[in-house]
């Protein structure tokens, strides 16, 4: 493993800028690793689905071990510098299936960290044991999120298959009542296979994301552990300066040399040591331990003399609290002040306390004395009145959203009706009866309310020739905007009859 070919920045990282680093990875050498995926997995689904559309998709997600073994090759070559086109990596697929591939099927297939273990396998070639041990110092860290990254690709291949499931429905055609969950639950093959066909497009595109980011955290492992950058930099700086740092050592241990060199005078005195413990040598036994007593009373006589023989008084002063058990005397107290300065302060410290508990009760009663009104509508099982909200006109009722209401609506109308203008006929219909039962009724329209939705919340306020007017022209209304189902003139000239019987204040006032 050549630590100087490699292709990305070494420096150590956290688990989420490593896998940051493995998006980019794959974004990098996106054409190798989809058109890898691709020319493996695509006969695989064909086959299986050909087979059998449910227990087949089941099978080719169970294998997918196996085909991110590909893409791990191409990553692992691709880091260190050496090119891999999708075909080579093909040809060099099944020599990599030959490691523990049935126990990445089965038993590890739901292993969370497993895209991160898939490196200790394939490419350190360890087993059993070995593997476990590697592992083991591999996740050992409080920074190990492999799991959570497992996690994180699972659920963005949920919310690409529901986007793309959720984007049938924006081209279906208007007015086509399509149903998802009855389409899904169908025992349709169309349905499943389309499903199938989405969920294998998921899988190209989250997959090479997933083992990019789980081998970047990989290396990042080994390069906190073995000190990769350390190595390279080194590396770096022996080449850039070469010669030149051999010629510089060898000056610097010269000089270092020459300025430890003993002097003269260190020698000389080095010398009448070396005599001195000679001398010592050949003395006999009574003049050692004479020498011997006599340097100990000297070494005596200076640790009496200051400022060795000096007594140094620390003082040090700790709170034990009043009256304590240690003190037998009691009228004196450890801080050393008067008894009676202490009665002093504790009958000002009591009356301190009895004064702050007064004020704090006194303030707890103002409280709920301010808000009795408030604590009465929490425990009241009165309805709340509605608060006043500004009234939203929803939008299916105005035909011409950028244009102002006509002065006289009831002429406008006649003089639609007349030219056959039914649309606008009933968006003004719509609108002015709206206005005039906002006015008696309290209606909470919203402008994304649909047609029914306005119709439900209109029979809840009014009832009898009024609400049954409203269902009369919003049913022609959604049959005219949704179905293009045109009323007859007689039918036009009935509603606009009742309309004109119903408000005759917007006549009165037109």
């Amino acid at each position: 493993m050549k630590l100087d070919k490699l292709s990305i920045e070494i420096h150590p990282r956290s688990s989420w800028k490593a896998f940051d680093l493995g998006c980019r990875m794959a974004l990098a050498w996106w054409p190798s690793l989809t058109g890898f995926w691709l020319m493996v997995t695509l006969p695989f689904f064909v086959v299986f689905s050909f087979v059998d559309i449910t227990w087949g998709m089941l099978l080719f997600w169970l294998l997918k071990p196996l085909y991110e073994r590909g893409l791990l090759y191409i990553l692992s070559r691709r880091v260190f510098g050496q090119p891999v086109t999708a075909i080579e990596a093909v040809k060099a697929w099944p020599s990599q299936l030959k490691k523990q591939w049935f126990a990445s099927v089965t038993w590890r297939r739901l292993s969370p960290s497993r895209g991160f273990d898939l490196a200790v396998v394939q490419l350190e070639g360890l087993s059993s044991n070995a593997r476990s041990k590697r592992l083991n110092i591999l996740h050992r860290t409080t920074d190990d999120n492999s799991g959570w990254w497992t996690i994180i690709c699972v659920h963005w291949e949920l919310f690409i298959l529901l986007g793309m499931i959720s984007l049938v429905g924006f081209v279906i055609p208007q007015g086509v009542d399509f149903d998802y969950w009855n389409a899904i639950v169908s025992d349709s093959w169309q349905v499943e296979f389309s499903i199938n066909v989405m969920l294998f497009f998921v899988y190209v595109l989250i997959a090479p994301f997933y083992i990019a980011g789980s081998f970047a955290a990989y290396l990042n492992r080994r390069i906190l552990l073995e000190g990769w950058d350390i190595e390279i930099n080194f590396k770096r700086i022996a080449n850039q300066y070469g010669g030149r740092l051999n010629s510089v050592l060898l000056a610097g241990v010269f000089s270092a040399f020459m300025f430890v060199a003993p002097h003269h005078d260190a020698m000389a005195q080095q010398t009448a040591d070396q005599s001195l413990l000679y001398q010592l040598d050949d003395t006999d036994g009574i003049e050692q331990q004479n020498i011997a007593f006599e340097s100990e009373a000297q070494i005596q006589q200076i640790l009496d003399e200051p400022p060795f023989n000096g007594e140094e008084v620390e003082k040090r002063y700790r709170w034990v609290g009043w009256g304590s058990d240690e003190e037998d005397d009691q009228s004196t107290p450890p801080s050393g002040l008067p008894a009676w300065l202490i009665k002093v302060i504790t009958l000002i410290a009591n009356i301190s306390e009895v004064f702050i508990w007064l004020v704090f009760g006194s303030l707890l009663l103002m409280l709920l004395y301010f808000s009795r009104h408030n604590i009465a509508q929490l425990f009241s099982r009165q309805e709340k009145l509605p608060l006043d909200e500004p009234f939203e006109m929803p939008s299916f009722s105005q035909a011409f959203q950028n244009e102002e209401l006509p002065d006289d609506i009831g002429k406008e109308i006649e003089r639609l009706l007349a030219l056959g203008a039914f649309r606008k006929v009933m968006s003004l219909m719509l609108i002015s009866s709206l206005l005039e039962i906002s006015k008696h009724q309290s209606l909470p329209l919203t402008k994304s309310m649909t047609e029914r939705e306005c119709l439900h919340v209109i029979k809840q306020s009014v009832s009898g020739e009024l609400g049954e007017f409203m269902d009369r022209l919003i049913d022609a209304w959604v049959k005219l905007a949704w179905a293009h189902q045109w009323p007859s003139f007689e039918q036009m000239s009935q509603l606009h009859q009742d309309w004109r019987g119903l408000f005759p204040v917007i006549e009165a006032a037109a």
